[in-house]
């Protein structure tokens, strides 16, 4: 006779799903430890029952067990920012112990959400989260069942959620002030298309720094493209096909800056000849460019290692009750670029 196929897993996530309500309902049903209305403790109670889901494997992920594992979620592990990041990370977690899972999203809002509930699902012990929106919702249900959780973004810290952050506003003000000190006139801007997070508080910077040198604003010079080196080319050819093209561009991370140096170098521009640009973030290969890359350093390697330490703080009990934010000071890196 052939074997019978084994019987297929069923996870908290396949309860979830089945009942039409969030991982978070299901965990609060199981554990007890938040009120869930009695139609929907019925609701999730049967369908456990109809696919056989053992609650046992709940508990584990409540942390009753540890894994000895932290998730770090990122939007793109090409940029060479957040591998630095995962570096600091795994040199304070190694020690200990903790193994560093990373996944990337590209930076879609879906994919955020699907990779913080499979990390609830894997039972990870914590969860470092960095976005171009930082987002409290997105790792919301991950505080919620008890994972420690760190935002790497400008946001404020709330219970169960810690912060670990550049100062965006103050980098995007140094950067264009660097730049108005250097005699440019009319300094563009490549940002990122969303209009929150990290990439629009330092354009916001980069605006304070022209209010307070009284110059004045042009929407035409701040474009708004993907974030990315290919984006950051086609953002400089708008501004160079601009009637009055810019004479410096800051750029809203490094990889966004190489590529405006490749639409600067495809026009036949001298950089910073005919036209500057400026970086943000210091990665390893700002320094290694022709020219190298003038940019804004925000420590990446140090911010992981942050994020590390708040994770163990966490995890063995000494941190304080309430959230952290630990904030890290931008500083302009002169290189040749501007």
């Amino acid at each position: 006779m052939p074997q019978q196929g084994r019987r297929r897993h069923v996870s908290i996530t396949d309860v979830a799903a089945e009942a039409g309500v969030s991982i978070t309902t299901v965990s609060h049903v199981l554990s007890g430890q938040r009120p869930v209305s009695a139609a929907t403790t019925a609701k999730v109670r049967k369908v456990i029952a109809e696919l056989g889901y053992e609650p046992n494997q709940l508990a584990r992920g409540l942390r009753l067990q540890r894994t000895n594992t932290v998730a770090l979620v990122v939007p793109d592990i090409t940029n060479p920012f957040y591998p630095l990041i995962a570096r600091g990370l795994q040199n304070m977690l190694g020690p200990a112990g903790v193994q560093v899972l990373v996944t990337s999203t590209d930076a879609d809002p879906s994919v955020e959400d699907a990779a913080v509930q499979q990390m609830i699902t894997r039972r990870v012990d914590g969860l470092a989260f960095a976005g171009y929106q930082a987002d409290h919702r997105r790792v919301a249900a991950a505080a919620e069942v008890g994972i420690p959780v760190v935002l790497l973004g400008g946001l404020t810290p709330r219970p169960g959620i810690d912060v670990v952050s550049s100062d965006d506003v103050a980098g995007g003000e140094i950067a264009a002030k660097y730049l108005i000190s250097r005699g440019y006139q009319r300094i563009a801007f490549i940002t990122g298309v969303e209009r929150v997070g990290s990439p629009a508080n330092r354009v916001a910077g980069y605006r304070k720094a022209l209010r307070d040198a009284g110059r004045p604003f042009s929407p035409s010079l701040v474009v708004r493209e993907e974030i990315s080196r290919d984006g950051g080319a086609r953002a400089m050819a708008r501004l160079l096909a601009l009637r009055q093209a810019p004479d410096a561009v800051l750029c809203t991370n490094d990889v966004v800056a190489i590529g405006a140096l490749d639409g600067a170098k495809a026009r036949g521009l001298k950089v910073p000849g005919n036209v500057a640009v400026m970086g943000f973030d210091d990665i390893e290969f700002a320094s290694l460019l022709t020219p190298a890359l003038t940019t804004v350093s925000i420590r990446p390697l140090e911010q992981g290692e942050a994020v590390g330490r708040l994770l163990l703080e966490r995890l063995d009990g000494s941190a304080p009750r309430q959230a952290q934010r630990i904030l890290f000071d931008p500083a302009v890196v002169a290189r040749e670029s501007a």
